[in-house]
């Protein structure tokens, strides 16, 4: 199979952080593994050798929907965790690409049987507290920070071979407007079929 361009892979990085490894847990458990509220987080990622950029991550709690607006892409991706399914919709080109359920998006639902989280004290970041969460499994290990309402604050690990690690630069809770969490009317729905060339599709490069 063809390997995600940097970009894409870059973004899987980032969701596995935002979504896999807080929902790892089986024993002992945080109290939360979700935002409880609505929030926006701008995070500071890292992946392998690449310069730190700037991520924003949005949740829309009453949908179980996550904004990600990461860089180097001409879209954002929207990831709704109650039909596993994440899609970069692209609006300079009013295209919408589901992204492959195996490609650079394993898990948006949990890790494999066997991981687990352990407490491993506590810190403060963005100037609020959070537990920080060693994370085990087969696949390999990583560390999350989450507030006692489920924002991830900091996190690290390995995603695909690939080191990646962001830290919340800014928090701010409130509402979301549900219409940034929608794919807009009239879009283009495009499919990735299995070994295409990514440059391709407008915006895969």
């Amino acid at each position: 199979m063809k390997q995600p361009t940097q970009p894409v892979r870059l973004a899987g990085t980032l969701a596995a952080l935002l979504l896999a490894l807080p929902a790892a847990a089986q024993q002992p458990a945080p109290a939360q593994l979700r935002p409880q509220r609505d929030v926006a987080v701008t995070y500071r990622l890292t992946t392998g050798n690449r310069p730190p950029q700037t991520v924003t991550a949005s949740w829309l709690t009453t949908a179980q929907r996550l904004r990600v607006e990461p860089p180097g892409l001409p879209g954002w991706i929207l990831l709704d965790l109650p039909s596993s399914q994440a899609r970069m919709v692209m609006d300079s080109t009013r295209m919408v690409v589901r992204l492959p359920g195996k490609g650079p998006w394993p898990m948006l639902d949990r890790l494999p049987p066997g991981a687990r989280m352990t407490a491993a004290g506590s810190a403060t970041v963005a100037g609020l507290r959070c537990t920080n969460w060693q994370v085990a499994s087969r696949e390999g290990n990583g560390e999350v920070c989450l507030t006692a309402d489920g924002v991830m604050l900091r996190g690290s690990g390995v995603h695909d071979g690939q080191q990646g690690s962001l830290e919340a630069t800014a928090v701010a809770y409130g509402a979301q407007d549900p219409a940034r969490f929608q794919v807009p009317p009239g879009y283009q729905a495009v499919s990735l079929p299995q070994g295409l060339p990514p440059g391709l599709i407008p915006g895969l490069r």
